[in-house]
């Protein structure tokens, strides 16, 4: 994927009616947030937020710095500032996005995606505090923790009383340039009575053409 090289071509997408999930050859958008920053993508790729931090002391306060940045340093671990860095998992979807086809004369329903997510997504494609818990036999939410993992709509997760592990789909566009629908997916990872924080962007490739889904972390 590559990152965004100029805003004029950011502008010209938005004229080109890049405004919601409803209009033609669009992506299709379930989550609230992504939605109102897609509506007005060349603003929200220069709209301040909170300092996000990286190696070398480099830092971002907006998208199209945190763009620049992402492929080239590590974000700092601390506990803050992984925190902030949940904040621009918007930036990566918007990118990702403003680089993709959109699913026109396709019915997308959302119904089912927090239910494949648990029943079929591999926790060992991805980094996160999971990753290890799988095995060739049990690599799901679902298989490894069939009492606490559950799904509604376009999301699954799992809760239990010192961690909350949740996985969404936010959006649904045309991003390896073949026939086939793929998602964008967050996760958000945290220990409810310590300090671990982890949030991260996924991709995961023509998931109706897959029977286990292989998720790519984006960048």
């Amino acid at each position: 994927m590559k990152a965004i090289g100029s805003f004029s071509i950011i502008c010209t997408f938005i004229l080109a009616g890049c405004a919601g999930m409803n209009y033609i050859d669009a992506p299709y958008i379930q989550n609230e947030n992504l939605s109102k920053s897609y509506k007005k993508i060349g603003a929200s790729f220069i709209e301040t937020r909170a300092k996000l931090l990286f190696s070398g002391g480099n830092f971002a306060t907006d998208c199209k710095t945190y763009i620049d940045l992402i492929s080239k340093y590590d974000v700092e671990e601390t506990i803050h500032n992984q925190m902030v860095k949940s904040e621009y998992l918007v930036c990566d979807a918007l990118n990702i996005l403003s680089d993709s086809s959109g699913i026109s004369n396709e019915t997308v329903s959302n119904s089912n995606m927090g239910e494949e997510l648990l029943f079929k997504l591999d926790i060992r494609s991805f980094p996160s505090s999971l990753s290890r818990a799988g095995n060739e036999k049990a690599h799901t939410l679902k298989k490894l923790f069939p009492g606490h993992s559950s799904y509604t709509d376009n999301i699954a997760k799992l809760i239990t009383e010192d961690w909350s592990f949740i996985i969404e789909v936010v959006a649904v566009a045309r991003i390896n340039n073949n026939s086939y629908p793929d998602w964008i997916v967050w996760i958000s990872d945290e220990s409810i009575v310590g300090n671990y924080r982890g949030y991260s962007t996924l991709i995961v490739y023509d998931p109706g053409q897959q029977d286990t889904f292989i998720a790519t972390t984006y960048p």
